[in-house]
């Protein structure tokens, strides 16, 4: 396969990267608006000019033969580039011009969201004159955001607060951009955390990737300028520790209405790369903006970790067939942090030279606005370059990715908190006091998981005080994880090797404060019930200490031929010592005359049910007062 990639940025280094990697008989040719090193020696043919002039991306296409294009930047996406492409004969891993307005138009993106989500978009206001900003401010008070239509490289929006220190400084800044512009937007200004979703599209199909955290102000912290982004993470497992699950489910359905409204608008299938830029808010999930691309620097968290081949991945994207392909990535964590010139983003410091040290297979470099002079690597004014790392948790793809970043010679400046224990745990507090600490449930599980069923009902209503975060089993075929995925609750099937260790990494990752043992068929060790001591509990179906040791229908039988009046359930401490643990909560109810060991079943799993719900709105209680008294004394 011949593949031709449109752009020379370390977005597209990280794509050259990700093709050249994959066991696939494929030939690499760029054209690009300059020359990245980094690429050139991936490829088998290399040009450059201006990368938005069609005809001169479909004379490439047609001279190198090429049989597959994938396009990085968004201006190209913008010119039309994909259509004269697709017009000639090219697939394109791409949108048109159409679809491509989700990004290049923020009015087009805001009008098509509130007509198909209006849930989830922002109050805003399209001003075309000084008298409608003037009336957008005076409704908005004082938090607002100015957005300018159009594309601005990531730098065309002023946050009240942050960038505007008050009415005179909007006011000046909407005039300024009503001199080079028809029209823009103010809107709300949110509260919550921001995070990007990418998605791979076919048209028909649309498969999403790890959700990632941009880092788009110049300075740590979270201080300065905006920026083109100057670096990211993602978490192990897909898991970026400030979100509730629900915070991704809501994005991946309004990120899928939105798919499929593209085409609804544009009369035109949407493929490529679909970004969303989201909000995690006290009570909802809102769009703050859609890329029609990978986003720079995300893809350089996203490519590494993606597992099995990439250009496959694009072919399907091109022309379908994404459903039927197997698509995965590592379980990994990833940091990637930037290295600009001194001076970025307002007047970089050109043509200073870099030294990179050699290749370490453990980090992934990716060259951005690089030149060479007299065969020296040298500054070109934007990003320089980026390093990536991986890790099985954050905190240690961040020490890789910093001490790599540390280690290139240079006059550079990097953000060294990206990634960080202090701003996660900055990220994390946000969060949690806007949500009031709510309760993050994580489960263990072999069998059916019936009692489960009320939990995972009740922890998604607006009035329960936390939420089943992750269902773990040791069973692939357990049917508790069917039933968590009713309910778009993340499942794990762990394996025997390193079991322990993987479902402690996994609730962690997930920041379980609770863990319950539904019908989990493992003794858990003395390491495993320590590590999560008063907060590790299991659900045995009779009154403990009667009939301890039993399981499932047994333990009914035996309560049926001991001739007992009275039977239950009891909530316990999980301890190596089966059913040895003290219990917390039972709930009982009489045997009837007749019971079979169907019956008593069906009754005291509602019991459990009962208990399930019970102990965690107690937990929650007690724990979200043991926190505030910790606020309590450090404060």
């Amino acid at each position: 396969m011949r593949i031709m990639m449109i752009g020379s940025g370390a977005r597209e280094h990280a794509a050259a990267s990700a093709l050249s990697s994959s066991q696939d008989d494929l030939e690499l040719f760029c054209f690009g608006s300059s020359v990245n090193p980094g690429i050139q020696v991936l490829c088998t043919g290399y040009e450059t000019g201006d990368i938005t002039q069609c005809d001169i991306s479909v004379d490439h296409a047609r001279r190198w033969k090429i049989d597959l294009v994938f396009i990085g930047p968004e201006a190209p996406l913008e010119s039309g580039t994909a259509d004269a492409l697709r017009e000639q004969g090219f697939p394109c891993a791409a949108p048109g011009a159409a679809g491509a307005q989700i990004e290049t138009s923020k009015i087009f993106a805001r009008e098509l969201v509130k007509k198909l989500v209006p849930s989830a978009v922002p109050r805003y206001h399209t001003v075309k004159t000084m008298a409608q900003a003037e009336e957008a401010l005076d409704l908005l008070g004082e938090h607002f955001v100015i957005k300018e239509d159009g594309l601005r490289g990531g730098k065309g929006v002023k946050v009240s607060g942050d960038h505007l220190s008050g009415r005179e400084e909007a006011l000046a800044c909407c005039r300024e951009i009503l001199q080079r512009s028809r029209e823009f937007i103010i809107e709300e200004r949110l509260e919550g955390e921001e995070f990007s979703l990418l998605s791979f599209c076919d048209g028909e199909s649309i498969i999403h990737m790890p959700p990632v955290q941009d880092h788009k102000r110049l300075k740590e912290g979270d201080r300065g300028p905006n920026t083109g982004g100057m670096g990211s993470f993602t978490g192990p497992w897909g898991v970026l520790p400030f979100l509730l699950p629900s915070d991704i489910q809501r994005a991946q359905e309004i990120q899928e209405t939105v798919f499929r409204g593209i085409e609804e608008e544009t009369g035109e299938p949407y493929r490529g790369i679909l970004y969303g830029g989201y909000m995690a808010c006290a009570s909802k999930t809102a769009v703050i903006e859609y890329n029609a691309r990978f986003g720079d620097p995300e893809a350089l968290n996203l490519l590494p970790l993606l597992e099995g081949s990439f250009a496959k991945i694009l072919q399907a994207a091109a022309s379908g067939g994404l459903k039927d392909l197997d698509i995965s990535f590592s379980p990994k964590a990833s940091v990637c942090r930037y290295l600009v010139p001194l001076g970025y983003p307002q007047e970089s410091v050109k043509g200073i030279a870099l030294k990179i040290p050699p290749a370490d297979p453990s980090v992934h470099l990716f060259l951005g606005s690089v030149d060479l002079q007299d065969k020296e690597l040298v500054t070109a004014g934007s990003r320089t370059l980026a390093v990536t790392a991986l890790g099985d948790t954050i905190e240690q793809a961040h020490q890789a990715s910093l001490h790599a970043a540390e280690d290139v010679d240079g006059p550079l400046y990097f953000r060294g908190d990206i990634g960080s224990e202090a701003l996660l745990k900055k990220r994390i507090d946000h969060m949690d006091e806007l949500r009031g600490h709510p309760l993050r449930i994580g489960v263990l599980g072999s069998t059916r998981g019936t009692s489960l069923q009320l939990l995972l009902e009740i922890s998604r209503q607006s009035d329960f005080p936390g939420e089943v975060c992750c269902v773990i089993s040791d069973r692939r075929d357990a049917q508790i994880l069917a039933r968590a995925g009713q309910f778009s609750v993340p499942r794990h099937f762990v394996p025997k090797q390193r079991r322990e260790q993987t479902i402690h990494a996994l609730l962690e990752a997930y920041r379980a404060d609770l863990v319950l043992c539904v019908g989990y068929m493992r003794i858990l060790s003395q390491a495993f019930c320590r590590a999560w001591e008063g907060r590790l509990f299991n659900i045995h179906p009779s009154l403990l200490p009667d009939f301890a040791g039993g399981m499932d229908m047994d333990v009914h039988a035996a309560v049926l031929a001991a001739g007992v009046s009275e039977t239950g359930c009891t909530v316990h401490h999980v301890t190596p010592e089966v059913d040895g643990g003290a219990p917390v909560l039972q709930k009982r109810c009489r045997v009837l005359p007749g019971d079979t060991a169907v019956s008593l079943k069906k009754r005291v799993q509602e019991l459990e049910s009962l208990a399930l719900v019970e102990l965690c709105r107690d937990f929650q209680k007690a724990y979200k007062h043991d926190r505030q008294n910790v606020r309590g004394t450090e404060q």
